[in-house]
């Protein structure tokens, strides 16, 4: 995926609708992947005025705070296993979430998604990061970093 195939989607939507919520573990190697990958968009400042929050492997602990935000459109950045290439980035099917092992988080992110529904109408999207080790003590792969650096490195080309 590039810059704009990220983009493109969230185009439709004022910066103030948005909420980038990253989840991961960083002490279990490449499910840190969506942490990171929030950081980088926070550093770059690429969507101003979008609400970024990180909710490392306890998405249950902010939904008040989600539930508060302004967003309409709540953007989940996680490590996912779709069978692509370690570090692939790529937009998930919604309806397939729960079955291709989106992270290593207790809570499923439909039951989340279903707590938020609840209270109000949001619209979600998933952006996956193919891991390649999430074990207990692994750090970040080199697939995992090269494919986050390679997509942040090509944003001002495709903008």
């Amino acid at each position: 995926m590039n810059f704009n195939e990220f983009a493109k989607p969230l185009s439709l939507y004022p910066a103030a609708d948005l909420l980038f919520v990253a989840l991961g573990n960083e002490y279990r190697g490449d499910d840190a992947a969506g942490l990171l990958f929030l950081d980088k968009l926070k550093e770059m400042d690429l969507f101003h005025g979008v609400g970024l929050l990180h909710v490392f492997t306890n998405p249950e602990n902010y939904l008040q705070q989600i539930l508060d935000s302004p967003a309409r459109v709540v953007v989940f950045i996680d490590a996912a296993r779709f069978g692509g290439e370690p570090g692939e980035i790529r937009w998930l099917d919604n309806s397939a979430i729960d079955t291709m092992g989106i992270s290593t988080h207790a809570y499923s992110i439909q039951l989340v998604e279903k707590y938020l529904l609840n209270h109000r109408q949001f619209t979600f999207k998933y952006l996956g990061i193919e891991p390649l080790r999430t074990e207990v003590g692994d750090h970040l792969s080199s697939q995992v970093l090269t494919g986050i650096a390679v997509f942040f490195a090509h944003v001002y080309e495709n903008v």
